[in-house]
Formats: C-alpha cells, sequence, structure tokens
C-alpha cells in the first residue's frame, strides 16, 4: 500500500486595506438604501449594484489555499470565504525536479532558469516556505508552498533525494 494521504491548510494574510473595502462596500450599501427610502428611489439601484458587488466581489477577499497529496500529486484547491472552493492546480510530483525550503543552496542552480512562478503562500512573516520546481513538458514552473510537518515528512518519504530543507 503505496497511498499516502495529507491535507494541509494555509490561510492567506489579508492585505491592509480589506477592513476599509468591506467597511466602506457595507457603509454605501446602507446609506444608499436610506437614501432610497427618504431621498429618491434611484438610490435602490445603486443599493442594488453595491449589495452585487459585496456577493460578487468581496468573497475573493478572504482566500485560504488547500494542498491536498495523494499517491504521488500535490493538489492546491483556492477556498473563497470558506464557502466557494475552486482546484487551481494539480501537480503530477513524478515530474518533479526538486522540493526545497526557501534559502537552500539546492535550489541555486535553478535560479537562472526562466520559470513561471506560482505563490500559495500566506505571507505572513516567519514562516518557512518551501520552493517546488516542477517540469510540464517544456514549461518549467516554481511555486511557493508553506506545507506543514506532514506534508513535508510525506514528501521525504515517496521522495528522499528531492526533498531538502534548509541547512
Amino acid at each position: 500500500m503505496d497511498d499516502l494521504y495529507v491535507e494541509c491548510l494555509v490561510e492567506r494574510k489579508a492585505a491592509g486595506f480589506q477592513p476599509l473595502i468591506k467597511g466602506a462596500a457595507y457603509g454605501l450599501a446602507a446609506v444608499s438604501l436610506i437614501a432610497g427610502l427618504i431621498i429618491n428611489p434611484l438610490f435602490f439601484a445603486v443599493f442594488a449594484a453595491l449589495v452585487l458587488c459585496i456577493w460578487l466581489l468581496l468573497p475573493s477577499l478572504d482566500v485560504e489555499f488547500e494542498y491536498l497529496y495523494v499517491s504521488k500529486s500535490l493538489s492546491v484547491d483556492k477556498i473563497l470565504s470558506k464557502e466557494k472552493r475552486k482546484n487551481v492546480v494539480e501537480y503530477d510530483l513524478e515530474k518533479m525536479e526538486i522540493f526545497a525550503e526557501e534559502g537552500s543552496d539546492r535550489l541555486d542552480q535553478y535560479k537562472n532558469l526562466q520559470v513561471r512562478e506560482r505563490d500559495f503562500t500566506s505571507h505572513f512573516e516567519n514562516r518557512p516556505v518551501w520552493v517546488l520546481i516542477v517540469r510540464n513538458g517544456e514549461d518549467v514552473e516554481r511555486v511557493l508552498l508553506e506545507p506543514d510537518e506532514k506534508l513535508i515528512h510525506a514528501m521525504k518519504s515517496h521522495f528522499p533525494h528531492k526533498t531538502f530543507a534548509k541547512l
């Protein structure tokens, strides 16, 4: 039995302006509703547009990433407002070049490669970031992750010669 299942959830840090955007949207919606009731019914159109924006756009401000490691594949899902889940990408780890902690000297050989970078980290300071280099045909991707100890252990157990911690 070679199957291993590991989940890791990473909550992305909210940008400093997010509470301002949420407060402004809710405040403007309340003002336009009151103005629609008191001043002019045309403000109901503004209220409806703001409610639509709140419903469609504000959930995208609250983001979590879930890493799912199953049978030598890594899937990354994006969770918006703890409600909507979207599969962002799935990697076949048999095509993995290296999985190393950021700052590891093993990553030096990949510095000059033309790569596409994908960032699935929380953006909190003082959290270890790991780099996954994967080849997809001619394309090379540099994927930034914040795995927990279980995920790191799973990667080390299946790929001991490709997984490196910073010394």
